[in-house]
């Protein structure tokens, strides 16, 4: 790896984790979404490329600099869907009218967005996937693109548009990569190796090249995009030499419309973190002193397949006879089943009764240190060289 893909990949990590923080998700979330934008399934597909000397252009840089300005709920809530409105505010999108209705069109890394009040049309870069007609639930069957007219309309609009977007991609890349010579062979438009035959990373097939040249090299078959394209299926032991043709859904009338209805209501999902959080909240609303507020953050908490709650809670930080009553208040509320016990561990700090007097940790904190001064030397001090019982003066 070259000094360019060491900054390049630099400048995508430094993005993820602006993008995490902004959006208090994960590192991995926002390395994974990061990764998303550029084309790949995950973060482990881009540096798969890059190892094989693939590297962001100075464009694919500049649109992820601009997708980190963007929030990220749509994905935590699990709707990818509904990022596509997120979008409508960025600079380069277009304003226009169809009728009585009012639209935005801009491009989002080569695909097309169109949209209106509750509804979206997306034409994606890949030249054999249909378009994408997203409406919101319940908006009563008087949404825009639900009339005929108005839908065709959007649809021209939008597919002129990503024709415009495909032309201006055919022309940044070589010649070759959209012209196969006389045997078929084209050139990989990011990789710049030569074949009559490639293969997709996701797909258990053969693409000819006069095949990926014409679909703008997406696969045929599943549509990944160019960054999961290659000249040799290196994942197969005799390289994909006994592979037969891409397997295409010939099923799917690719010039269809596919519309679907995005439920963008926000659900409760009750996974194990979020139960595990709202059982510490209330293990706290429980405490009533400084002893009790650590006794909650020390406790260890899991949950089980079927959502049943386990407590376990330090003997000398919480009251072995006092039942947290916000616990099985919020489990209850929750339809969970909880079960507690006691448990015995090294404690964080020494003198637990301490945190009984007080419900203040400022006060609790000055009454530690006043004893570790007394008793046991200060918290955490370090020894100095004289005192480290070496040889040395």
């Amino acid at each position: 790896m070259d000094m360019t893909e060491t900054k390049q990949l630099s400048s995508l990590k430094f993005f993820a984790k602006r993008y995490a923080r902004a959006n208090r998700i994960t590192q991995r979330q926002a390395l994974d979404l990061i990764a998303g934008q550029l084309g790949f399934t995950n973060w482990a597909k881009l540096i798969t490329a890059t190892k094989r000397d693939w590297i962001p252009s100075p464009d694919q840089m500049a649109n992820i600099e601009a997708f980190v300005a963007l929030p990220a709920a749509a994905f935590r809530a699990g709707r990818p869907e509904a990022m596509t409105r997120q979008f409508a505010y960025l600079e380069q999108a277009e304003d226009g009218v169809i009728g009585d209705h009012a639209y935005r069109l801009q491009v989002i890394l080569h695909d097309v967005v169109m949209a209106g009040d509750g509804w979206t049309i997306k034409v994606p870069e890949n030249p054999g996937a249909p378009p994408i007609v997203e409406t919101s639930a319940g908006n009563d069957g008087k949404c825009a693109v639900l009339n005929p007219e108005f839908l065709k309309k959007a649809l021209s609009i939008a597919r002129d548009r990503a024709a415009q977007v495909r032309g201006e991609i055919s022309t940044d890349w070589p010649r070759r990569s959209t012209k196969p010579d006389k045997d078929g062979v084209v050139r990989h438009p990011l990789w710049g190796s030569d074949s009559d035959i490639w293969f997709c990373l996701h797909c258990d097939g053969k693409i000819t090249g006069r095949q990926i040249a014409q679909n703008l090299w997406h696969c045929p078959g599943c549509g990944a995009s160019p960054p999961d394209i290659f000249d040799t299926a290196f994942w197969c032991e005799d390289a994909g030499a006994s592979l037969g043709p891409v397997k295409t859904d010939s099923a799917v009338n690719r010039s269809e419309t596919e519309f679907r209805v995005v439920d963008d209501r926000p659900k409760l999902d009750l996974n194990e973190e979020k139960i595990v959080l709202l059982m510490r909240s209330a293990l706290l609303d429980d405490a009533t002193n400084i002893s009790e507020k650590l006794g909650a953050l020390h406790a260890e908490i899991s949950v089980d397949n079927e959502n049943d709650v386990w407590i376990s809670l330090e003997e000398d930080l919480w009251p072995h006879n006092k039942e947290p009553t916000q616990v099985l208040i919020v489990a209850a509320q929750l339809g969970l089943e909880v079960e507690l016990e006691t448990m015995w561990s090294a404690i964080p700090f020494a003198w637990p009764g301490l945190g009984e007097l007080t419900t203040s940790t400022s006060e609790f904190t000055q009454m530690m240190l006043d004893a570790y001064a007394q008793y046991g030397g200060s918290p955490d001090k370090k020894p100095k060289e004289s005192e480290c019982g070496c040889d040395q003066p």
